[in-house]
This record gives structure tokens, sequence and C-alpha cells, in this order.
């Protein structure tokens, strides 16, 4: 059994001074129950804490999965629109650079980020996604938020 904690940066301080006794249980070197916490980049913050010392000793392996590459974006991209057995709008290269400047090749943000594309192309009916389209959804996206005026 494979125990799978998601949003651990939200974990309270007491749970994770407690994970530590919880870690500290292993037979012949294989642990009972493999943990895996998944966060935030706060959580590596959170770790790096003195009182959570005794705790990171005893985590086996740590990874941070970074953003995407450019390449990588776009091939996502192109992969869920295949998926979503979507031919028209089609995104040109300048959009889908685009969307990755915004996004960083986060995968969660180029999904936001392309729902509210894809939602304009439909209401615009557009066949092709251009980087001025991005810039435009991008620019209402800051205004929602309350980024600009």
């Amino acid at each position: 059994m494979v125990v799978v904690i998601d949003e651990a940066h939200e974990m309270s301080e007491a749970m994770l001074l407690e994970l530590r006794f919880a870690l500290n249980y292993n037979i012949d070197s294989a642990s009972l129950f493999p943990l895996i916490l998944v966060g935030q980049p706060e959580l590596r913050k959170l770790l790096r804490l003195k009182k959570y010392e005794a705790t990171v000793q005893r985590i086996g392996m740590q990874y941070h999965l970074g953003g995407m590459s450019k390449e990588e974006t776009s091939a996502y991209i192109r992969h869920h629109m295949t998926v979503s057995r979507t031919e028209k709008p089609v995104f040109a290269e300048s959009a889908l650079g685009r969307i990755f400047a915004a996004s960083q090749g986060l995968p969660r943000v180029v999904n936001q980020i392309c729902t509210q594309i894809l939602l304009d192309a439909a209401a615009r009916n557009l066949e092709v996604i251009e980087e001025g389209d991005v810039v435009r959804v991008l620019a209402d996206m800051d205004r929602q938020r309350g980024v600009t005026d």
C-alpha cells in the first residue's frame, strides 16, 4: 500500500512533526508503507526549517517537478487537442510560444490558460488561435484576478 498526501504544503506543523514517527518504522530498511508527499514549492521551503530536520532525515528521496520546456508545452497542448478530437481551432506557433511564456510550462497553468483561450475562440468562431488572441485572453485573466487596472 502506498500513501499519497496531496497538498502537503497545507499540512499543519503538528502533522509534519508526526510524520517523523510514521517514517521511523522500517523493517530491514524497507518502509512499511511508502509515503509520497505532493505539494507546491512552499513544501520544500517549509521542510528546510530546523524544526523539521528530523523528519527530513527520514525522507528517502525528494524530487522537484519543474515546468515543461517550450517544445514539451507545445506537444502537451497538441496532445490534449488530439485526445479531445478537437480539430479546430488550431494553435499557431506564436500562440503556443506566448502560452509557454505566460505559464512557464507548468501544466496546471497551461490548462487554465488554454481553457480560457478555447472558450474565447469558440465564442469568436476562430479557426486559428493567434498570438494576439492569447495576449487578449491573458490580459482578461489578469483583470479578473485584479492584477491590472
